[in-house]
């Protein structure tokens, strides 16, 4: 299997991915801890796109509000429906990224970075250069506890289990569902014979 065949056989990630991080964040109100950069705050914002996985012609576009907590997408989940696309917020120590992030290439697009301080033309280069590298150093990390995870025996033990009753859920979810033990446990490590 070439490189790109790789790529494409692997592009559902993405997708679950964003399934994951909608799961965690409605869990914890969009609080988290992400590694090296602590506290921060995920919110889906007021757009996302769900499509079946199988037949891309089968698309919800939601906008406005807060459409990740509406019952219509409650019911697109429930038909089977992936997340291709979304808006979302990310908060930490007061700044906040605003991006569109697709989940088939993890592509940004629309990125709204925080009100730059500096007053030469310079500096203000850097920052904004700082601000964007800080906000996909931010997602790499989601990303890498997302693998992490959907790597590890607790994937499919608690995880997609709690995936599974938060998407049949009929409102909210509480925070004792979603397995955080899942986050710790790691890779399943292949034992040699």
């Amino acid at each position: 299997m070439d490189l790109v065949d790789l790529i494409e056989t692997r592009r559902f990630l993405g997708s679950e991915f964003m399934m994951w991080l909608w799961f965690k964040s409605e869990s914890y109100d969009g609080l988290m801890e992400v590694a090296e950069h602590g506290d921060i705050e995920v919110l889906f914002d007021d757009a996302l796109v769900l499509e079946a996985y199988l037949a891309e012609t089968e698309r919800n576009t939601f906008k406005g509000g807060a459409p990740a907590y509406s019952p219509e997408a409650k019911v697109a989940l429930q038909q089977g429906k992936r997340v291709s696309r979304a808006k979302i917020r990310v908060i930490k120590d007061g700044r906040e990224w605003l991006l569109t992030l697709k989940a088939e290439g993890m592509d940004f697009s629309s990125v709204k970075i925080p009100a730059v301080l500096s007053r030469e033309e310079d500096e203000k280069f850097y920052e904004r250069m700082y601000l964007v590298e800080e906000l996909e150093d931010i997602i790499a990390a989601l990303y890498r506890t997302f693998i992490f995870t959907r790597l590890s025996p607790g994937w499919h033990d608690a995880m997609v289990p709690a995936m599974k009753e938060w998407i049949m859920a009929e409102e909210g979810v509480p925070s004792e569902l979603y397995p955080a033990q899942a986050e710790q446990s790691g890779p399943a490590v292949a034992k040699s014979a």
